[in-house]
């Protein structure tokens, strides 16, 4: 019996026998061992090379990777140490993993070196360029649970341009946006506030399947400032969480042998344990089925309520972040607290940067894109915007492969511009 096909959605669906491949083995400064590949064009040696990376997704089949191939470039797919699981991803340790992949595409003798940053991929790189243009010294010492953190020791080479593919404002902010603001209590996810429940009809909710909803400016201001409520409440668990445990820490080691074994057990036991939170109703944003907010060519729905479903199942169902913990959450999936945000990193950028918008995209919306390009530092830098295409840069209307035209049509064109060989 053959087993079904399931194409994970960034992978590319075919590769032309003529690109040559290679997977390596490498390991961050820190000694943890990472894995990639390499697409090759097929008959030159190219000295430019993209770089790939998702905080958590496998890019090592990434989409782009036949396409820039054939048109002479070499691609490099990286994992990272927190390849399909986030539960514990620090933002500020996954720098050390990028900053392997440049090191090792630099001592593999590539020029000049492109990071293509697709979805979450944009503000991971967004967060590398920052901090690696600022001096050794003045590097992040830790993360935002207080967990240290030594980028000053870091070698972390910089690339020639950037290229911003369908990306997102950062993990966090990206939750931000979709925590569902009317749970009650944490721990029990089926209570709601309906006063807050953009799924409750009173609000302007119709089910997906019979048309657009429609949210009042009132309600929607309201919703806001209460999902950022909810987050700083999550963020304030979790610092507890993280300074319950550094105290005991240093209790451990301010008593050393003087404490008594019952007592230093104690101490040892809440000092080890790492807290871990289940956060429920991750999936409520307005804009996935009013699409008269920050309008655009995007059809109702997400694309994290597979199947077409309303993502009103999503909400109560899959969701994101589900499982993290006390710090992984404040580094990664806060939108309060995560580093990883582009409108912070955005300005320390000052390579050439392209940003490439699918306007049919359900997560990405213009208003973040016209954001994103005002917030650059770079004095050369451009937004495009490719139309009837998904986050995936699927084309809905079935026409030209929306992969192959953004690769061949824009990407390719600005490269070879902006990244002369």
């Amino acid at each position: 019996m053959t087993a079904p096909q399931f194409y994970y959605p960034p992978d590319y669906r075919h590769l032309d026998p003529r690109v040559r491949t290679e997977h390596v083995r490498i390991h961050a400064q820190d000694g943890m061992p990472l894995t990639g590949t390499f697409y090759f064009p097929p008959d030159v040696e190219p000295d430019t090379a993209v770089l790939v990376m998702h905080p958590r997704g496998d890019f090592s089949r990434h989409y782009v990777a036949p396409h820039l191939a054939l048109a002479g470039y070499a691609v490099f797919g990286c994992t990272t140490r927190h390849l399909h699981n986030d539960a514990d991803a620090l933002h500020e340790k996954l720098l050390f993993d990028v900053a392997a992949a440049m090191v090792h595409l630099r001592d593999r003798g590539y020029r000049k070196v492109v990071m293509l940053g697709n979805s979450g991929g944009g503000s991971l790189f967004a967060f590398y360029l920052a901090e690696a243009s600022k001096p050794a010294a003045e590097r992040l010492r830790q993360a935002p649970s207080g967990d240290p953190v030594d980028l000053a020791s870091l070698d972390m080479p910089m690339p020639r341009a950037f290229v911003l593919l369908a990306a997102h404002p950062g993990e966090g902010r990206f939750l931000l946006e979709r925590l569902d603001p009317s749970i009650v209590d944490e721990a029990e996810p089926g209570m709601t506030d309906p006063r807050l429940d953009m799924y409750d009809p009173r609000n302007g909710y119709v089910p997906m399947a019979r048309g657009p909803s429609r949210y009042a400016a009132a309600f929607l201001e309201e919703f806001r400032a209460a999902q950022a409520a909810r987050c700083a409440r999550l963020d304030r668990r979790c610092l507890e969480w993280c300074e319950e445990s550094r105290y005991f820490r240093a209790r451990i080691k301010a008593q050393g042998e003087s404490a008594s074994v019952e007592d230093r057990q104690f101490a040892q036991r809440r000092g080890l344990t790492r807290r871990y939170m289940i956060i429920y109703r991750t999936l409520a944003d307005p804009r996935y089925l009013d699409p008269t907010i920050d309008p655009s060519d995007r059809p109702l729905g997400s694309v994290f309520a597979h199947g077409g479903r309303d993502p009103v199942a999503a909400n109560y169902g899959d969701g994101l972040a589900r499982t993290m913990s006390a710090r992984g959450w404040l580094s990664t999936w806060s939108g309060l607290a995560s580093n990883a945000r582009l409108d912070r990193n955005l300005p320390h950028v000052t390579v050439p940067t392209l940003i490439l918008y699918p306007q049919a995209d359900t997560e990405i919306y213009p208003s973040e894109q016209s954001a994103f390009l005002a917030a650059l530092g770079s004095a050369d830098k451009s937004l495009v915007v490719v139309k009837g295409v998904d986050h995936y840069f699927f084309s809905l209307a079935g026409e030209r492969d929306g992969r192959e035209a953004v690769c061949l049509d824009h990407l390719v064109p600005w490269l070879r511009e902006k990244v002369p060989s």
